[in-house]
This record gives C-alpha cells, sequence and structure tokens, in this order.
C-alpha cells in the first residue's frame, strides 16, 4: 500500500471509524429493542439492521439520529464529563488529591504534552461529534425534506449545524491561541465539513482561529434563523436547541473575540434593558429564583437554555458528581459520596472575602467535618450521588447577563456602566439580598463581573475559558499539603493544549 493511503487508513481507523460506528450506536440500540419477526423466514436481512441508508427512511429514525448527535456531544470525552473536567483542573480553583495520571494529574499541573491522553480524547471525541453532524446533514440532504416536509427539516439541519458549531467553538478554547493575542490570526483547527465515510486522503491543514470563529458565527446565525422558537415541553426546551441557544451561544463566541458591541447587540435579543430580565420571546428564559434549583430534579428550570441530560440507565463512563463529590469518610454527613478525585483549593474562589457565608451558592460547598482531611472543602453541585446522572449545563441565563454585564463594562471607558452593575446586582441578589456593588471605575466593575463568574459557574467548566479568552495567567495552585504548581503566562508553550500525537502523525496536511 503506497505511504499516503497507509496514513489515510490508519486517520480512518484511529478516528473516522470509531466516528462512524459511535454514529449509528443510538439507532441500533433503540431499534434492537424490537422482536423480529421470525415468521419472515424469508427475511435475510435482520429488521433490526439499520444501515447509513435505511436510517434515514422514516420520521422516527431521522428523530433517532438528531437525539444521536446530542448523545455524541453529551459523551464522557466531551461534554458528558471529561471537557469540564479537564478546564476545571486547569483553571486555580480545584486540587487533585491523589495526583493520579488517570484522573487528569497532568492537566492539573499544567504538563501535558500530545501523546496525554486528555489532549487525545477530547480532540478525538469532539471530531467525533463533528463527523456525526457531516454524516447526519449529507443523508439528511437526500429526501429530507420530501420526507419531513420544509420546516421540520430545516429545523433539523439547524440542530446539526448548531452542534458542529459549538464543538469546534470549544475545541478551539483548548488548543488554540486566543483570538485576542492576534485577532486569530494564529492556527486553528482543522475544519472538517466533509463526512468521512471511507478511505480517502483525510489530510488538512489547520484554519486560522479567526477562520473557525467566522465559520461558527456563520452556523449560529443559520441555526438562530432556523431553530425552532420553543418546544412543546420543558424537558425539550431545555435539552434541545432553540432559537434563544443559538443567540446565547453567540454572546459566548463574540465576547471570546473581543467583540462586546456583538455581544451587546446579541445579548440584548434576551436580557431587556431593565428588571424583570426576561427573554422577550421564544422559551422564557430568565434566572431561576432560586439557584439550587438549577441543579436539582427535574433540571428544567427556565434559566437553564441548554443543558445535557442524563438518566440512571443513561450516564457518561464517568462524571462530574463521582469527581468532584468527596469519597469514604470525607464524605461523612452529606448525603452522597463520589470517588473524591478533586477538592477546592482553599485559597482559590472559595476565599473570597466578599463571598458570603449566608450566599445560598455557599450550600454547594461541604467541608468534611472528620478524618485527617478535616476542613477540605468539596464542590457538590452535582449531588445525586451514584449513578451520577445530574444533568450539566451548557449555558444558563445567567451567563448571558454577565456576558453582556462585561461587554458594558468594556465599552464604557472611565467609569461603572450602570445597567452592567444591576445585571450584576441581579445575579449577585439572587443567592444574596444583602451585599450591594457600588464600584466607581471601569477596572473595579470588571474585577467584580470577573469574581461573580467565578462564584456562579464554579464546577461548570468556565473559569479556563474566562481566564484564556482575555489572555490571563493560569492562576499557581500552592495547596496545603501537597505539591505546588506554578503560574503559567500566556506567552508559554503549555498555555494551551497541543494538537494530539494521533492527528500530528496521520494527517500531513498540517
Amino acid at each position: 500500500m503506497p505511504e499516503h493511503s497507509l496514513l489515510a487508513y490508519k486517520f480512518l481507523f484511529k478516528i473516522n471509524s470509531i466516528m462512524k460506528k459511535s454514529f449509528y450506536t443510538i439507532p441500533l440500540l433503540l431499534f434492537a429493542m424490537h422482536s423480529c419477526d421470525y415468521d419472515s423466514k424469508l427475511n435475510l436481512e435482520p429488521p433490526t439492521l439499520i444501515s447509513d441508508v435505511t436510517a434515514f427512511e422514516t420520521v422516527d429514525r431521522v428523530n433517532n439520529q438528531i437525539n444521536g448527535l446530542y448523545g455524541s456531544f453529551k459523551g464522557t470525552g466531551f461534554w458528558g464529563s471529561n471537557y469540564i473536567y479537564f478546564s476545571e483542573a486547569r483553571a486555580g480553583n480545584f486540587v487533585s488529591a491523589t495526583l493520579n495520571p488517570t484522573r487528569a494529574a497532568l492537566t492539573y499541573q499544567m504538563l501535558v504534552d500530545a501523546s496525554a491522553s486528555e489532549v487525545d480524547d477530547v480532540w478525538v471525541e469532539g471530531y467525533q461529534i463533528i463527523n456525526a453532524c457531516n454524516l447526519f446533514l449529507d443523508r439528511l440532504a437526500i429526501n429530507g425534506e420530501e420526507l419531513l416536509g420544509a420546516t421540520t427539516y430545516q429545523n433539523y439541519v439547524a440542530e446539526a449545524r448548531f452542534l458542529r458549531s459549538i464543538t469546534y467553538y470549544y475545541l478551539l478554547q483548548m488548543y488554540a491561541q486566543p483570538y485576542l493575542k492576534d485577532s486569530g490570526a494564529s492556527p486553528g483547527l482543522p475544519l472538517r465539513l466533509e463526512a468521512n465515510t471511507g478511505l480517502k486522503d483525510y489530510n488538512m491543514p489547520r484554519s486560522t482561529v479567526a477562520q473557525i470563529y467566522e465559520f461558527v458565527l456563520g452556523e449560529l446565525e443559520f441555526a438562530e434563523q432556523n431553530l425552532p422558537d420553543s418546544y412543546p415541553s420543558a424537558i425539550l426546551n431545555t435539552t434541545r436547541a432553540h432559537r434563544n441557544t443559538a443567540i446565547a451561544m453567540k454572546t459566548n463566541v463574540y465576547l471570546a473575540m473581543g467583540d462586546y458591541p456583538a455581544v451587546i447587540a446579541e445579548a440584548d435579543k434576551l436580557v431587556p434593558v431593565s428588571a424583570p430580565y426576561r427573554a422577550p420571546s421564544g422559551v422564557s428564559n430568565q434566572l431561576e429564583s432560586n439557584v439550587l434549583n438549577v441543579f436539582r430534579a427535574p433540571y428544567t428550570s427556565n434559566e437553564s437554555i441548554f443543558s445535557m441530560p442524563f438518566s440512571a440507565t443513561d450516564v457518561p463512563g464517568s462524571s462530574l458528581g463521582n469527581s468532584f463529590l468527596p469519597d469514604g469518610v470525607n464524605a461523612t454527613g452529606f448525603r452522597a459520596a463520589g470517588t473524591g478525585n478533586y477538592y477546592l483549593l482553599e485559597s482559590g474562589i472559595v476565599a473570597n472575602p466578599g463571598w458570603k457565608d449566608t450566599d445560598d451558592r455557599r450550600q454547594f460547598i461541604f467541608r468534611t467535618t472528620t478524618g485527617s482531611a478535616t476542613g477540605r472543602l468539596w464542590c457538590t453541585k452535582f449531588d445525586m450521588g451514584s449513578p451520577f446522572a445530574d444533568y450539566i449545563p451548557v449555558i444558563r441565563y445567567a451567563q448571558v447577563m454577565l456576558n453582556l454585564a462585561e461587554a458594558l463594562a468594556y465599552e464604557t471607558t472611565g467609569s461603572a456602566d450602570t445597567r452592567a452593575v444591576d445585571l450584576l446586582h441581579a445575579v449577585r441578589n439572587r443567592s444574596d439580598e444583602t451585599t450591594t456593588f457600588a464600584p466607581t471605575s471601569q477596572a473595579e466593575l470588571l474585577d467584580l463581573i470577573d469574581q461573580e463568574r467565578n462564584i456562579e459557574f464554579l464546577g461548570e467548566g468556565i473559569r479556563n475559558i474566562d481566564l484564556v479568552r482575555r489572555l490571563e495567567p493560569i492562576p499557581a495552585k500552592r495547596p496545603a499539603g501537597s505539591s505546588p504548581v506554578a503560574e503559567v503566562q500566556p506567552s508559554a508553550p503549555n498555555y494551551i493544549w497541543p494538537l494530539p500525537t494521533s492527528e500530528t502523525i496521520y494527517n500531513q496536511g498540517l
């Protein structure tokens, strides 16, 4: 076999075969549950065998395929656990309890290289999601509009393009230099828009960061125009992309690019100029009156613009609750236990003097009261316990509000923007009615917003993104009784992740 064909085969075996197999896993499992007609003796093809052609022959099968795309996104290697878990391990609020290499110790210590399993896992799972979306779009284009009708067809196309675009966005935050470093001129990601379905040349160079962001924004714009305004149930409004979901994600993307006027323009579609803060159209997204309810069953509050659902029979291979909850004797007095892989850094955001003990969000913090680790603090946002089926937020209304507040603050030089202060108060006072902010400068307001984001989104995978998009150092971690981790500057080679060896060896286009 010629060298280039061998390389293509290896690349396909490593990534594409996984992608293709995964794409059909959910519908195969679903249809395998139906009994076979054993009276049809001459039917040599089992009716439960769904091929890449027959998977799009009926409305129900197409619906199973779109559900499969969401299933890919919430896989363990991506939003089911690892993307958030690895992000939090980096960002300065958590401590690795055992420095176990199988539990992201290298990520915690900022020591990963291209061969690290964390680097490979997130990359492969990310491109698995992307390829699943590409496959779906290719197959649906054949007869989807005729089968589904024009409106539903466009809805499904928009959902696939939405999931593909946000996957690229999240991969950028790990594997590419921040947009603000050089206006996106740095190498970004291979922009794969064709389905990998067979042996061929898959070599592809990296598009620039700016080119990937341009693509992501174009896809989100399409999604906003073609996603449904809402669904007939709260569970679908939380777990399927709708118009407001696309708008909310655009505020994330523009914030990462430092395009603050665009953040304001998008957020204004969801956040009124003054209270009450509630999306004026589509799903009535708004702050939940009690932040604790966002992370408790049924997980379908109007604050949850987009979340990944789990159940006792549908859980990730690993989970945030299992990793963040205290283990054994450390969990004495708490309602659930995990493996205790990561506890909270005592000098991290939990030490912020402005975060009062009476703040409702302090109820997400558990303190070990017995044993050798007495006093150790744990994040218990995901507290269901075994089988660890907590829903995981992708974006909440609180994040859109604070995105808007930050953008307004940046756009108002020389003073503290009053609308930004009002938004900041809305988020803080939901959990702590006794605090009043009175910033007198832009810098002071931006610092308060940053602190609020760090408190509000603790354990949700957002802190690392916030640090990197602003070109801020990854903080040092100096936990008591454990090895220190040095601060990492934006100019350091380990500030972002390298592309994994599995990509650089087999993709000669790099």
